[in-house]
Order: C-alpha cells, then sequence, then structure tokens
C-alpha cells in the first residue's frame, strides 16, 4: 500500500487530484499532500473524514458497500468545498481500505481533460492509477536511501525483473551509472536535482531527472534517448559537444576500464583578447580555434567545450607516451596560426590518464585541472601531465 501511495503523492498531487484514504470505520490513514487546498485544513491520522466531509453523512451504509462490492464506486459531484468545485469518488483499495479521490473540476485545462479521456472520462481511480504510472514514456522508480522499494513496468522489463518482491533481490545501483563516486540514492538526488543528467546503461543513454516525494523517498526517471538531438549534445557557439555529453562518454570510459587520455585545454590571456578586441571577437576566435583542433584530431577523439575558453579533449585507446606527442603536435599548430583578429593566440593545456582503479571523473579531472594550473604557473603555452602517484 506504501508504494502506491507514494506514486500518488507524486504523479497526481498537482492540483487536480488528491486524496483521501480511510479504514472501514471511517477512520483517516494517509492523504496526499495538498489536501488542504480542498479540506481548508490538513487532517490526521486517525480522525473521522466525515469531520472534513459532511457532505458523506447519510451515505455510510452505501459506502462501507464498497468493501464487499469491489466493483462499486460511490460519486458524489459538483461539491463546493473551500474555493473549489470537486467531485468526490469513493472505491475499493484494499480490503481494508478505500481511496477517496478528490477531483478539482474548477479550471479543467485542455491537458487535463486528455488526463480524463485516458481514463474514459472519469474519475482516475485505483485500478486506472498503476496504468497512468506504466505508461509513462520512461522507466520510473522510487528509492530509499541504499534501495529502490518501486519501479513501474518499464523499469522491471529494462532490467529483467519479473516480480516487484525481486527489486531488493536484484540489488540494483543505478547511481553507479550517474556517477562512480556516488554512494546512494540520496547522494543521487542531490547531484542529480535541478539539472539535466545524461547517464548511459549498457549501450542506452537516458536523461534522468530526480523529484522529492517525501524526505525519506525519491522519485527518479530515466528517459531513453536512442540518440540524442544535435541540440542535446552540442555547444551552440563552437558546434562541438558540451560538457554534458562529454561528462556521459567520459564516465563510460571510466566504468568501462577503457584506455584514455584527458586533456583540459585553456586559451592563455583570452580576458585580455576580449578586453582590446571585445566580445564578439573573441567567439570568432574561440570558433576558429576549434575549427584548428577539430583538424589536427582523429574521429575518434572527443572534443568538448567546457565553458568560456576552457576545452576537453579526450584522447581514447592511446597511451600516455602517444597522447602527449598528439598533443605536442596540436600545441604547435596553434602556437604558429595567424588567428583573424589576435593574430598570435596559445593554448596551455592539462593532461591525466585514466587508471584502472579511476574512483571518478571527477578525480580524472581534477588531476587534468591541476595539471593546467602548472602549465599556466609555469610560463603558459605549454602541456602538463599529471599521474595519479604524484
Amino acid at each position: 500500500m506504501r508504494n502506491i501511495q507514494i506514486i500518488l503523492n507524486a504523479v497526481l498531487s498537482k492540483n487536480i487530484f488528491e486524496y483521501v484514504l480511510i479504514d472501514k470505520d471511517f477512520s483517516i490513514v494517509g492523504f496526499s499532500e495538498n489536501i488542504k487546498m480542498f479540506l481548508d485544513a490538513t487532517p490526521k491520522t486517525g480522525e473521522d473524514i466525515l469531520i472534513y466531509l459532511p457532505e458523506l453523512i447519510g451515505s455510510e451504509n452505501e459506502i462501507k458497500d464498497i468493501f464487499s462490492n469491489v466493483g462499486f464506486t460511490y460519486l458524489l459531484e459538483s461539491v463546493h468545498k473551500t474555493e473549489y468545485y470537486i467531485n468526490i469518488s469513493i472505491e475499493h483499495y484494499d480490503e481494508n481500505t478505500l481511496l477517496v479521490l478528490l477531483h478539482n473540476i474548477t479550471d479543467i485545462t485542455v491537458s487535463k481533460q486528455k488526463l480524463l479521456q485516458y481514463s474514459n472520462e472519469s474519475i482516475l481511480l485505483n485500478n486506472t492509477l498503476q496504468k497512468i504510472i506504466d505508461n509513462q514514456n520512461a522507466l520510473l522508480f522510487v528509492a530509499g536511501k541504499e534501495e529502490i522499494t518501486y519501479a513501474n513496468e518499464q523499469f522491471m522489463e529494462y532490467f529483467s525483473i519479473k516480480r516487484e518482491s525481486d527489486l531488493r533481490r536484484k540489488n540494483l545501483k543505478i547511481y553507479k551509472y550517474a556517477d562512480s563516486s556516488l554512494r546512494d540514492y540520496y547522494m543521487m538526488y542531490e547531484w542529480v536535482n535541478a539539472k539535466e543528467v545524461y547517464i548511459t546503461i549498457g549501450k542506452d543513454t537516458f536523461l534522468l531527472n530526480a523529484s522529492m516525494i517525501e524526505s525519506s523517498y525519491k522519485l527518479f526517471t530515466l528517459t531513453k534517448i536512442t540518440k540524442l538531438s544535435a541540440e542535446l549534445q552540442r555547444d551552440k557557439l563552437t558546434g562541438i559537444y558540451n560538457k554534458n555529453y562529454f561528462n556521459t562518454v567520459l564516465e563510460t570510459l571510466i566504468r568501462e576500464k577503457e584506455e584514455g587520455v584527458l586533456a583540459v585545454l585553456d586559451i592563455d590571456n583570452f580576458k585580455s583578447i576580449n578586453d582590446t578586441y571585445g566580445h564578439l571577437a573573441g567567439d570568432d576566435i574561440l570558433k576558429e580555434l576549434t575549427q584548428l583542433i577539430q583538424d589536427n584530431i582523429r574521429r575518434e577523439d572527443i572534443f568538448a567545450r567546457w565553458g568560456g575558453e576552457e576545452f576537453l579533449l579526450l584522447l581514447k585507446h592511446t597511451n600516455v607516451e602517444n597522447a602527449l606527442l598528439k598533443l605536442e603536435r596540436v600545441r604547435k599548430v596553434i602556437d604558429t596560426h595567424q588567428f583573424k583578429y589576435a593574430g598570435h593566440v596559445t593554448v596551455s593545456f592539462g593532461v591525466a590518464k585514466s587508471e584502472e582503479n579511476e574512483e571518478s571523473i571527477h578525480s580524472l579531472l581534477q588531476r587534468a585541472d591541476q595539471a593546467l594550473y602548472k602549465a599556466k604557473n609555469n610560463g603558459k603555452n605549454m602541456i602538463c601531465f599529471k599521474s595519479i602517484e604524484n
């Protein structure tokens, strides 16, 4: 019962529906978070529902009959509560519980009408709720701190889980796909919250979203994206990959323990270039530099803009020695190139190798960033490498 109650809160409590769960004595055993908007007060567990819905007085026997007649629904239409007009419907929830669903009919928008049509233009009752959840265009699951407590049909099928009881036995750690440094679902919620995050599971890429249901439960959705659109993958100014996509590729490389070398590039004295020639000229220099680097790397290498004048380059399936030689050739090409507005422009490189025992993309990026800092301090226009040992 608790799993469905959690999902009810997450999916339906959007000022369209609210609900109360009552037992055979008409005592309240549960309710949605925003129920106060229709009852003018937040009820307490154990209180009589008739205190808050006196409109039901006189219909007690009819309502109690629902326990023995599972297919029966009690419906009271167009009830004025607080500032709203609502429909009240009551149906069987389980052998000891009834679901009282309050439907806001004050201002039904087109989107809400479509939702009603999905349920044959009637109130969304308990037998329909699961269908809505299972027909989301996403893998949906609810998790406590360390384990998944509920998942929809798509999630179960994707991970080859036959029964809900097998969820705990399977012990899926989705947070490890998100970032290998994460240790539980609470950390994943904080990591994802208010951001667009892409994660890779096997050969599939997903857009991961998170929202809070209760303080101890989080709702996660995984929307499968077969091929990320150019808009989602690419930096708008330069047309190369963006940081989000690069992080997805880098996370996969670390998880699969593939060989690769990461370089963080930073244009030297770029603020002075912007101040001298203007920001539009600065943008043109970024685009010119991007094209120059793309012309001098392999197709399998991943080149992305980190932000501002910083770039990321992942040289895949190569060792440090070969990577440093390649990066030195790129550095020289830039150093000898005459840029349209600024003429001579140089770039500093910080380099780090992905190790077999790499903890996360953050540890790898941190070493490359530290190497970049050293290159800047030692005179710029150079390449510095930092290993995991020193």
